[in-house]
C-alpha cells in the first residue's frame, strides 16, 4: 500500500489525489459513470450504516494523509487540486450526518436510481451488451437502495418529498416505456433488462407509496 508519507512534491500529492478519486469513485458510482470511469457501473451508493461509515472512515483517513503533504513544495495548481478535494471532504463530513442529504432528502435515493440507469446509455463508451448487464445490475440493486431510503429518512421538508413524487412519476415512466424502447433498440439480453425494470417498478411503486404517507 502506497504511503504518501513516503514521497515528496507532487508525487506525493499525486498519490494522495489517486487515493481520493479511488474513493470517490467507490462511494459514488452513478458520478464515476457520468465521469468516464467505469469500473462501478454495476453498482449503486450504499447508504446503509456500514456504507456511510465507510464513506466517513476514508475522508477522516483521507484529510489525515493530506496534513503530511507540505503545500509549500507544490505547484500553484496542485495546492488548488488538494484545497478543492480537502473542501470536498469536509463538505462530504458534513452531509453524511447531516439531516440535509441521505437522513433527510428523499431525492438522493430516487435520483441516484434514475440516473444510475440512464447514464449507462448516455454515450457509447463500451459494446451495448456491456451496458445492458451493467443497467440489469443497477436495477436489481434498487430495491435495496429505496429501502436504505425509507430507512434513513425519519421527516423531510415538503418541497424534497413532493419533488421526489415527480421522480417516482418519471421512474415509472422511464422503467416502462423508456426500457422496452431501449430493449428495442440495444443488444444484450433483452428478457434480463425488462425483468430488472420490473423489479425497479415495484420498488419505486413502494418507495412512492411510503413518501405519500409521510406527507
Amino acid at each position: 500500500r502506497l504511503n504518501v508519507a513516503d514521497l515528496n512534491g507532487s508525487r506525493r500529492v499525486q498519490a494522495w489525489l489517486d487515493k481520493f478519486f479511488a474513493s470517490y469513485y467507490r462511494h459514488r458510482p452513478v458520478n464515476a459513470t457520468f465521469i468516464g470511469e467505469h469500473a462501478y457501473d454495476h453498482a449503486l451508493p450504499d447508504y446503509s450504516a456500514q456504507g456511510v461509515e465507510a464513506a466517513l472512515a476514508d475522508a477522516e483517513a483521507l484529510l489525515r494523509d493530506s496534513a503530511l503533504v507540505d503545500d509549500a513544495e507544490l505547484t500553484a495548481i496542485e495546492r488548488l487540486d488538494k484545497r478543492l478535494a480537502e473542501g470536498f471532504l469536509r463538505i462530504q463530513q458534513w452531509e453524511l450526518v447531516s439531516t440535509h442529504f441521505q437522513r433527510g432528502n428523499p431525492c438522493v435515493y430516487t435520483g441516484e436510481a434514475i440516473f444510475g440507469v440512464i447514464s449507462l446509455f448516455l454515450t457509447e463508451y463500451a459494446p451495448e451488451k456491456e451496458r445492458v448487464a451493467a443497467a440489469v445490475e443497477r436495477m436489481r440493486l434498487i430495491p435495496r437502495l429505496l429501502e436504505q431510503g425509507e430507512s434513513n429518512i425519519h421527516s423531510a421538508p415538503v418541497a424534497w418529498t413532493e419533488r421526489a413524487l415527480r421522480e417516482c412519476t418519471g421512474a415509472r415512466n422511464f422503467f416502462s416505456q423508456g426500457i422496452n424502447m431501449l430493449a428495442a433498440s440495444m443488444g444484450g439480453d433483452q428478457q434480463a433488462l425488462r425483468r430488472a425494470a420490473d423489479v425497479a417498478l415495484e420498488a419505486f411503486a413502494r418507495f412512492e407509496a411510503h413518501l405519500r404517507a409521510t406527507i
